[in-house]
């Protein structure tokens, strides 16, 4: 099987537009006759006659003018093939995929968002919203750059990095009864209803094993996948919450009250990112900001 020699073809291209061998010999970087064994070699290869030589000239002859026309096409497709590599790269440089549970895409990332945009102007954010899980599975699969999630630390297949720790809050409507205590514990909501976040979730695992701890069962009324709807619900006044403290800051100006919640429970807020791709610069500026905001 014949080989495709580029060197032999870029030769030959640059003898065709100078007209010499030896002018060909000093845009490539090389001798007279290291070009002349190039075209000959090719010629040798193929079976053609490139040029005619006369009085020291030489002159295309018919199949070498068919070639160049060929050599052409095919230069201007592998331009064509670097343009798009270029753009691609360039592309995922100012490109940044960011993917979130739902409650930090809504009621924290958007401050994080603001702050990296006047910082990086030139990058556009694709922000992605899901469950915990979710968010592994697409910085996983490489379908985003940097994942925010509440996770334990013995997630497999991703890098995990800890945030700043924060803790789980009391919320209830403005008024409640327990707006006059300092700190809330199960023990004061024995027979109050409660709002939790889903049974699926780290936090209200950790929750149940607080109530359970203090001999309380928790009167739930309502779960939600998202703890959005469940800051408006307790704002309305139908019952009370334990929730994380960003979500809780977010509706602070909206009829509710936020006290500690005892014992301590830590709002589990990783960083997740690819186990194998390294972090652009514009991601680095991301987690930066990400890392101050929660500070």
């Amino acid at each position: 099987m014949l080989r495709f020699n580029l060197r032999q073809i870029e030769a030959f291209r640059t003898v065709i537009e100078t007209g010499s061998m030896t002018e060909a010999g000093v845009m490539l970087g090389v001798t007279q006759p290291a070009i002349s064994r190039l075209i000959r070699d090719l010629e040798d290869q193929y079976g053609l006659q490139l040029f005619s030589r006369h009085a020291g000239r030489i002159e295309p002859t018919k199949d070498a003018i068919a070639l160049h026309v060929e050599v052409e096409r095919c230069y201007g497709g592998m331009e064509q093939m670097v343009k798009f590599a270029t753009d691609l790269g360039t592309f995922r440089r100012q490109r940044l995929r960011v993917a979130s549970t739902v409650g930090h895409s809504y009621f924290f990332l958007p401050k994080v968002i603001k702050a990296f945009h006047e910082r990086c102007p030139g990058v556009t954010i694709s922000l992605r919203s899901g469950l915990s899980p979710e968010v592994v599975e697409l910085i996983e699969k490489g379908q985003s750059d940097i994942g925010l999630a509440l996770l334990p630390l013995d997630v497999h297949g991703v890098i995990i990095q800890e945030m700043p720790e924060t803790s789980l809050v009391c919320i209830m409507p403005k008024g409640h009864a327990l707006a006059a205590l300092p700190e809330i514990t199960p023990r004061e909501l024995e027979q109050i209803p409660l709002l939790l976040i889903s049974e699926s979730s780290l936090m209200r695992k950790r929750l149940l094993q607080a109530f359970n701890d203090a001999g309380v069962t928790p009167n739930v009324i309502v779960d939600s996948t998202y703890t959005g709807p469940i800051c408006s619900l307790v704002a309305s006044g139908m019952g009370v919450s334990i929730i994380d403290t960003m979500t809780a800051d977010a509706y602070a100006g909206q009829n509710i009250e936020i006290r500690p919640f005892s014992p301590s429970i830590p709002c589990e807020l990783k960083l997740v990112l690819p186990a194998t791709q390294a972090l652009s610069k514009p991601a680095k500026v991301f987690i930066e900001i990400l890392q101050d905001q929660v500070s």
